[in-house]
């Protein structure tokens, strides 16, 4: 009472020692709430379990029970309600902005099946075993608010168990699905029954549908109006954040302002309306917010599990153990073979989808929440403060008992992955999707990564799942397309670029083969151990290849069935299946295998070219061997005259030499008796020798063109020109002892 009378008469403005007190007690448990949360956090990743688990407990240990570092009384019931009000209201609306509806839309009937049937199952029967073990005690409806409860997993437990045990892919697919689709569904169901039993009465019904129309108005508008804004792009890409921010903030206050608790509905649904409607634009904000929704975690966390009292457990000991017992072994294997009923899941497959289901922040904020928020309610027939006894036992029991048996388990119904073999390629350019399409066709997995919308969207018409995500920032959990990944290629034209994407990979994917492009002037030999990443593809210039006209670079990458004595090139092979194992190069140790490869030289693209127009020849003489082209030519086209074209060349030949030089001639000349250029190629097996410069004559290229077709003769002997300047197609060109070998150049066998 002193100290009351001495506050009293203490001068404006002045702290008493009471009031200096309070502050200092506030300040640290909130400040080593938020410290724990994230020193938790941190360590829980370093274990590479559930940070719900090391939270929860941490959450007890510094509280009162034990250490009292964290006092969560101090806040006093209105700023501990207000501070709980506000990060559960933030994680629902990312939650609701997180929401893949169009995910949801190309699920597996499973999921769907758990997302429906099962959730309504898992609901009505929680509701079910808690009234019959408290009958007297409890009411119907608090019954069913407190089985709306245990509706939700969460992404936040469910992906490091992911991460860490590597299930089938179909199980993971469950899973992962579940986690990320249910929070809104059992949040919706769970403010529903807290909407519908908070208040008795006979204002009762007129309450819960004000409450429920003024959430969901508010958070249609608010959503729409903040959609709009990032849509038209009036907010600066560098503010976006913050807006999101406050304008969920926003959205919070004004529906609680106009009728208290109506808020939680209203941002829920104002984040699955921005969500939907501008999901293209939050790319950042999503980054932004998972971060945000980290921090609020922790510190929701950790106050939340510093206020419980371990005596409300023993108080309800063996009935506790009952509900916990009976969710776990009764309603999840029940919701789990209703839901996938007719479904191609295995019993074993099924039995391993009943033992998961772990509990997280979304359970536990709600469950404090509404405990808070019924404490001063009069009428709720129930007891507030077994919301979170039995929220935080279910809690409990399925993330520490479930998340550290889930391996053994695995293990023994043969559920868990091999090591994976899928393959990530980043580069969703033409080359990438040529190589992605090889992949798939040999029987892999294969995910598109690029940044280039237009790229990413070719590769999805194409047939290959793609993602147009920043390879070096994206976080693979948020992304169940990347499960299975175990062959990382990075192929964009940046090396270095290369390099960053492999040791980033390295450090997600640890089991994961790593390849890159390298410039070929700088590359490294296969295996170096140097950095990590194999450099593939060393005699390839990436840029030349990715200039290409998309159907010319089409028609010179191929699939050939091939022995390894026919491998001359191994640098231009771009993938290879051989024994069942994919890889993006051309192993030493191989008879035979299949392979995409890149043939530098393609002219049958441009122009009209047939095999048997492709041969050796034993003319002595320029003018012996043009003329045997042309009456070969003759054959298939009998409008041309090969005498007088003949004639022609020659007298050119006499005035021009038509020697390009590295031992090629090039003859041309234009005909009105062709529809369209053609060329001749023949390989003399006995060299001539140049009138005019006395050098050796090895290989004729003919090229006819119509008059009209002047811009497709000079491509012609463009393209000749740029083929013969590269070193390594001259000495396949001049190696070549048969026919079959010279036409092989030109027409893979893929393409007969």
């Amino acid at each position: 009472m002193d100290s009351f009378i001495k506050k009293l008469e203490a001068p404006a403005g002045v702290l008493t020692d009471m009031d200096s007190h309070s502050s200092h007690l506030v300040l640290s448990t909130f400040v080593g709430a938020l410290v724990c949360g994230v020193v938790f956090t941190i360590f829980a990743r370093k274990l590479k379990i559930s940070s719900i688990a090391i939270l929860l407990l941490g959450g007890i240990l510094v509280g009162p029970e034990f250490l009292n570092i964290i006092q969560p009384d101090v806040l006093g019931e209105t700023g501990l309600k207000t501070i709980v009000s506000i990060a559960v209201g933030l994680i629902l609306f990312e939650g609701g902005l997180t929401l893949d509806v169009k995910g949801y839309r190309q699920v597996s009937k499973s999921i769907r099946g758990v997302l429906t049937k099962g959730v309504v199952l898992t609901w009505l029967l929680s509701c079910l075993i808690v009234k019959i073990l408290f009958w007297t005690e409890f009411s119907w409806g608090f019954c069913l608010l407190s089985g709306s409860l245990i509706i939700v997993t969460g992404p936040t437990v469910i992906a490091p168990l992911l991460k860490r045990i590597r299930v089938k892919k179909n199980i993971h697919s469950i899973l992962h699905w579940e986690g990320v689709l249910i929070d809104p569904i059992g949040v919706f169901i769970a403010l529903l029954c807290y909407e519908w039993f908070a208040v008795t009465g006979e204002q009762a019904m007129t309450q819960f549908f004000s409450r429920f129309f003024i959430g969901l108005g508010y958070g249609l508008a608010g959503g729409a109006v903040m959609a709009l804004i990032v849509r038209r792009k009036w907010v600066p890409r560098e503010s976006l954040n913050i807006f999101i921010l406050c304008g969920a903030l926003a959205v919070f206050a004004l529906a609680d302002w106009v009728l208290e608790d109506s808020g939680l509905l209203a941002v829920t649904v104002s984040g699955l309306v921005l969500g939907y409607a501008a999901r293209e634009h939050l790319d950042s904000v999503k980054a932004y917010k998972a971060e945000l929704i980290e921090l609020l975690i922790g510190l929701l966390f950790v106050l939340l599990a510093a206020r419980l009292e371990l005596s409300s457990f023993v108080g309800d000991g063996w009935k506790l153990s009952v509900i916990v017992v009976v969710v776990m072994f009764v309603i999840r294997p029940l919701n789990i073979f209703v839901s996938t009923l007719g479904t191609d899941l295995s019993i074993k497959e099924k039995l391993f989808l009943s033992w998961i289901a772990p509990r997280g922040i979304v359970a536990a904020s709600m469950a404090s929440l509404f405990a808070l928020k019924l404490i001063p309610a009069d009428g709720t027939f129930g007891d507030p403060a077994f919301l979170e006894t039995f929220a935080y036992s279910v809690i409990a029991a399925t993330v520490l008992f479930q998340g550290f048996t889930a391996g053994w388990v695995g293990r023994r119904l043969g559920v868990l992955e091999p090591k994976p073999k899928g393959w990530m390629i980043v580069g969703g350019h033409a080359v990438g999707r040529l190589v992605g399409r090889f992949l798939q066709q040999q029987g892999g997995a294969v995910l598109m990564l690029d940044t280039n919308g237009r790229e990413v969207a070719q590769s999805r018409r194409e047939g290959l799942s793609a993602l147009c995500v920043n390879a070096l920032t994206v976080d693979p959990e948020q992304y169940p397309e990347m499960y299975g990944v175990g062959h990382i290629l990075a192929i964009t034209e940046n090396q270095d670029l290369n390099t960053l994407v492999c040791q980033k990979w390295k450090k997600e994917f640890a089991w994961a083969e790593t390849y890159k492009w390298a410039d070929p002037d700088e590359s490294r030999e296969l295996g170096d151990a140097e950095e990590v990443g194999h450099v593939v593809w060393n005699g390839i210039h990436l840029g030349q290849l990715l200039g290409m006209d998309v159907k010319d670079l089409a028609s010179r990458i191929t699939l050939e069935a091939v022995e390894a004595s026919a491998i001359r090139h191994p640098e231009r092979v771009l993938m290879s299946h051989c024994n069942d194992e994919l890889m993006p190069y051309w192993p030493e140790d191989q008879e035979s295998g299949a392979t995409l490869v890149f043939h530098p030289f393609a002219v049958r693209l441009d122009l009209a070219l047939q095999p048997n127009w492709v041969m050796t020849s034993d003319a002595t003489s320029m003018s012996a061997a043009v003329l045997e082209l042309l009456r070969t030519l003759e054959a298939d086209h009998p409008s041309i005259n090969s005498e007088a074209l003949h004639r022609q060349l020659l007298v050119q030949d006499e005035k021009y030499s038509s020697l390009i030089g590295y031992g090629v001639a090039l003859p041309h000349a234009y005909t009105d008796a062709l529809e369209e250029s053609v060329v001749l190629v023949a390989r003399l097996n006995n060299p001539i020798v140049c009138a005019h410069t006395g050098e050796q004559i090895l290989v004729i290229f003919l090229v006819l063109s119509p008059k009209a077709q002047p811009q497709r003769h000079l491509k012609a002997l463009s393209e000749i020109s740029k083929f013969i300047m590269r070193e390594e197609n001259r000495v396949v060109l001049k190696a070549a002892e048969t026919a079959e070998e010279l036409q092989a150049l030109f027409f893979p066998k893929d393409e007969g």
